[in-house]
């Protein structure tokens, strides 16, 4: 917006054919506008940003005695390659542990594969950490142990209860547990009359142990992928005609309402020799994490301080679908106009950061700003007072006649006018019912008329002034 001219003479000597009757042969008119407010908008909105997701990988492998044989030798090879193709957009967890642990094995000190050694809990001496480049079939367990039981449920269960402490396996994580194994579970078979049968009470009290456990992890997502016999081959069976270690891959896949892997639902056939695509469906599941940040302070404009009227700042929340909430200026739930700042913090989380230097506000309670809210703040010039118009040439005092915004204005020490007359130089600007800075300055010389009280203008007003000046 253009502010207005402080003065502009009107050159009326020819006025009476106007009709007007303060405009008279010889009356010449000075318009006086007070600078018009300028109004300012500035236009917001919160931030947010990606972050690799958790995950948190537990691989059981067999290592019975038929492991040994070359036939499972290949596979474990296999599966070691299937280690790289985590996702390097991952934060990953990776822990490697034999499904038989041999006598005086520590649960918590297996291989440990993890993308930032800052995630675990306590000494990186209390880990057996092994870099992702050195991930080999020998990994994998060469020494066979185990009898004619499989405790693999079990194994899985306490594997992640006993590294949850130590944040192996993490709060807020995407879980994910392979078991590898050329048999089956035992513990979820019962014997009837001398006869070896699947028993389900055993089996679903498996299951819901899984369920809990994700619930107590407030894991983002579990997977129970299983990588076992699905038919006899390799000199490899599994007893009672169906594989437990795939159905529990099923039920877990279809409980968690998983949509990744519809073809298998997490249950691979290690008869089929198929491994390179294990983790393609976790990797192309499992995706960035969108954090919003959340903000105390706004900046609302780039001026000084002394740009701006603070006791007239308008705020604005705008939502996601458009709707716009004003902000009250509060100091519970509202803002508080804290002035100009240098550098400072704008954001309170995830973390700190976002400063800014400027005009700034703080946000106090539900004021407080977070994505995808956008601000908008509207503040303007500060209200400036006059409390004097001059006139270029010397009036006939009796001839003179004031209009302020287009309402005549008598002569009157209280809430009129008066005439001063002639001054080299003064500042027209006066504090004002507001006690307004009268700087800077607007330094003016001629012939003065003082205004009084009520009388006193402000920013946007107009004043017309018609006179005789004396006769020269």
């Amino acid at each position: 917006m253009i502010k207005k001219l402080l003065f502009t003479l009107v050159l009326s000597t020819l006025l009476t054919s106007c009709g007007e009757e303060i405009l008279t042969q010889n009356t010449v008119g000075e318009t006086f506008g007070a600078p018009d407010l300028e109004t300012f908008q500035q236009n917001a909105c919160s931030n947010m940003r990606f972050v690799k997701p958790p995950v948190d990988i537990l691989f059981v492998v067999d290592n019975s005695g038929s492991t040994l044989k070359d036939s499972f030798k290949a596979i474990k090879g296999e599966i070691a390659k299937t280690v790289s193709t985590i996702s390097n957009e991952f934060d990953y967890h990776v822990y490697i542990a034999p499904l038989n642990p041999n006598q005086g094995d520590n649960i918590t000190n297996y291989p440990l594969v993890v993308s930032d050694p800052d995630t675990l809990s306590g000494p990186i001496s209390n880990f057996n950490l092994v870099k992702l480049e050195n991930i080999n079939s020998s990994v994998f367990f060469a020494e066979a142990h185990g009898g004619n039981t499989e405790e693999g449920f079990d194994r899985v269960y306490n594997l992640i209860n006993s590294n949850k402490n130590n944040k192996i396996f993490r709060k807020n994580a995407n879980l994910v547990t392979v078991m590898i194994s050329n048999y089956d579970d035992t513990t979820t078979l019962s014997t009837n009359n001398g006869m070896i049968d699947y028993d389900n009470t055993a089996f679903n009290n498996k299951k819901n142990r899984f369920i809990n456990l994700k619930s107590s992890l407030n894991a983002k997502s579990f997977r129970f992928i299983s990588l076992a016999p699905h038919r006899k081959c390799n000199g490899w069976d599994y007893h009672g005609g169906n594989s437990r270690y795939a159905k529990m891959s099923r039920d877990l896949y279809q409980n968690f309402g998983l949509s990744d892997d519809s073809q298998y639902n997490h249950a691979r056939d290690l008869c089929s020799g198929n491994y390179s695509t294990l983790f393609q469906t976790v990797n192309n599941s499992i995706h960035h994490e969108l954090v919003g940040h959340k903000y105390d302070h706004w900046k609302i404009s780039s001026a000084s301080a002394s740009s701006i009227q603070e006791d007239d700042i308008t705020v604005l929340r705008v939502k996601e679908n458009g709707e716009k909430i004003e902000i009250p200026q509060s100091s519970s739930n509202g803002f508080e106009y804290l002035g100009y700042k240098s550098n400072i913090n704008t954001r309170y989380a995830p973390d700190e950061g976002e400063p800014v230097t400027g005009l700034v506000i703080k946000l106090n309670g539900n004021a407080r700003i977070s994505y995808p809210d956008c601000v908008i703040a509207k503040t303007r010039t500060p209200t400036e007072y006059f409390g004097y118009v001059v006139l270029p040439r010397e009036p006939q005092v009796g001839t003179i006649k004031i209009e302020i915004n287009g309402e005549t204005i008598n002569s009157d020490n209280t809430n009129g006018w008066t005439y001063v007359g002639y001054q080299p130089s003064k500042n027209i600007k006066v504090p004002g019912p507001t006690n307004a800075p009268v700087t800077p300055e607007v330094l003016k010389s001629g012939y003065f008329i003082k205004l009084n009280g009520t009388s006193i203008i402000k920013s946007g007003d107009d004043i017309n002034i018609y006179y005789k000046p004396m006769a020269i």
